[in-house]
């Protein structure tokens, strides 16, 4: 069976998504018939575990025109009844009458509205902003030199460096090979936001010094020299290489759903369809993520 998807419930499952920790929540999930067996479409599904216990909670999106009445109440009772659901959640786009929300209590069906604000509502995560952008880059370094210390046998002396080349700890221990320490190095909080400032769509390479090079325990680095047989330290490591800058626009809209308020916009993420998506719960806890096409955040 195809699975089936409006923008409204791909909107209410990747805001669940957004907020879901380490709960798995799928879209057009289908659960099977505890009667027949047979297998039913749920709009959106969160499976978590408490206590040991697998938990699963089930929830079905309506995008119509009018308030949800009591009869869709009854029919999705009358679903999850036959379905491994041990929580059901409603939500409706223009709300539900009186008498919908009425027995819904009674079945202990919980119902959520979802409320979109407008340019005049004051009360939302960013105000009156309309828009944030996104800036991505990445950095692919093609060449590592490495300048080695002085010593009374030894001028100081740059080499070019080969990617599997060690790197050794002042007691000769191994600590990595030149291509994991640059990449780690170029994913540092302190390079990613000097790049982030400083860099545009206009640059196309870099060039970056890291001198006197410590890891993480703040000690110095050392190559080894093969004849004769001594570790030099390590006084300056610079790479060059390729980079790349994709910078987009996310328009916002602003929402809410029970008690969670929250802000969304689409625009493209490393070269993709992305929605950013940030909330701010009834506690006032904040977070922001990006969900990629297809993909986790």
């Amino acid at each position: 069976m195809p699975k089936r998807s409006n923008e409204f419930q791909k909107l209410v499952f990747l805001l669940k998504k957004h907020l879901a920790d380490d709960a798995t929540v799928t879209e057009s999930k289908m659960l099977k018939d505890l009667f027949t067996g047979t297998e039913r479409e749920v709009d959106i599904h969160i499976e978590t575990v408490i206590s040991s216990h697998t938990v699963n909670v089930s929830i079905e999106c309506r995008d119509h025109k009018r308030a949800a009445d009591v009869k869709w109440v009854e029919e999705m009772k009358a679903k999850h009844e036959r379905l491994p659901t041990n929580a059901l959640v409603l939500i409706s786009r223009k709300g539900f009458s009186p008498e919908a929300i009425r027995v819904a209590k009674k079945y202990k069906i919980q119902t959520l509205t979802f409320n979109e604000t407008t340019e005049e509502d004051i009360d939302r995560i960013f105000g009156n902003l309309d828009s944030i952008w996104s800036k991505v880059f990445t950095l692919t370094p093609n060449k590592v030199k490495v300048r080695l210390v002085a010593t009374k046998k030894f001028p100081s002396e740059t080499i070019i460096a080969f990617p599997d080349n060690i790197i050794h700890a002042g007691n000769g221990k191994f600590i990595a090979v030149i291509r994991d320490l640059i990449e780690g190095w170029l994913k540092s909080g302190e390079i990613r936001e000097e790049f982030a400032k400083k860099g545009d769509q206009s640059h196309k390479s870099f060039f970056i010094g890291w001198p006197n090079p410590k890891d993480k325990d703040g000690k110095s680095l050392y190559l080894k020299k093969i004849k004769p047989r001594v570790l030099r330290r390590i006084e300056l490591i610079e790479a060059s290489g390729a980079c790349e800058f994709e910078v987009s626009r996310f328009p916002l809209r602003h929402g809410a759903l029970g008690n969670v308020k929250f802000s969304w916009g689409e625009g493209r993420f490393i070269g993709k369809k992305a929605v950013l998506l940030a909330s701010k719960d009834g506690r006032g806890a904040k977070r922001i993520s990006i969900i990629v096409e297809n993909q986790g955040h």
